[in-house]
């Protein structure tokens, strides 16, 4: 059933507003942006748009959610894999003002010792990317392209360190090659399809 009312109409303002913030921050990047630019860009005042939110905390973490929903529409987490997740690595180099934004706020959210909006989107997220590779990884090992006695959870940790890592790297030094490098650490786990010596 279609919301309606006052509940619809603030839902698609939210949704009109995080959009407009990451077009902001795809332009300017993370640094160039401000929270007066995008109430400007949406026709409101600062104290406005935050009142959606809450916080800058929590507008900024929001932006971080919306990306997460544009980037999946090219997949499930039901179904995600490593070719998903260095898919999305590879599409970042076309967003670095978002890759910073990631950054910075798991810097921040790491910081904090309270459950903060952006503390809590991050331990959330990390649950929810390390189950769907380990699960990933448990099918490749089914399908024996990963040693069984290999720890699926801990390599889904792993390549997750890995794709964050390279981000904080490629941020420093725009020549690095995030994607081929953490296709590169996956080949490192593969045995390759059976029968293969």
């Amino acid at each position: 059933m279609a919301q309606r009312g006052p509940y619809s109409k603030s839902t698609a303002l939210r949704a009109h507003i995080l959009d407009e913030a990451l077009r902001i921050i795809g332009e300017n990047g993370y640094t160039g942006a401000t929270v007066q630019q995008i109430a400007d860009a949406v026709g409101m005042s600062k104290p406005g748009v935050l009142h959606h939110f809450g916080s800058r905390d929590a507008l900024f973490t929001a932006i971080l959610q919306r990306r997460d929903e544009v980037n999946a529409t090219g997949y499930s987490m039901d179904s995600f894999t490593v070719e998903d997740l260095i898919a999305t690595v590879r599409h970042n180099t076309t967003v670095p003002g978002l890759v910073a934004l990631y950054s910075a706020l798991t810097g921040e959210a790491t910081s904090h010792s309270d459950l903060s909006a952006s503390r809590e989107f991050f331990a959330d997220r990390y649950a929810m990317v390390v189950g769907a590779l380990t699960e990933a990884v448990r099918l490749a090992q089914v399908n024996g392209l990963v040693e069984l006695d290999r720890d699926p959870a801990a390599i889904a940790r792993l390549l997750t360190a890995a794709s964050d890592g390279l981000q904080t790297q490629w941020l420093l030094d725009p020549s690095i090659d995030m994607a081929a490098d953490l296709e590169a650490l996956w080949r490192t786990v593969l045995v390759g399809p059976p029968g293969r010596p």
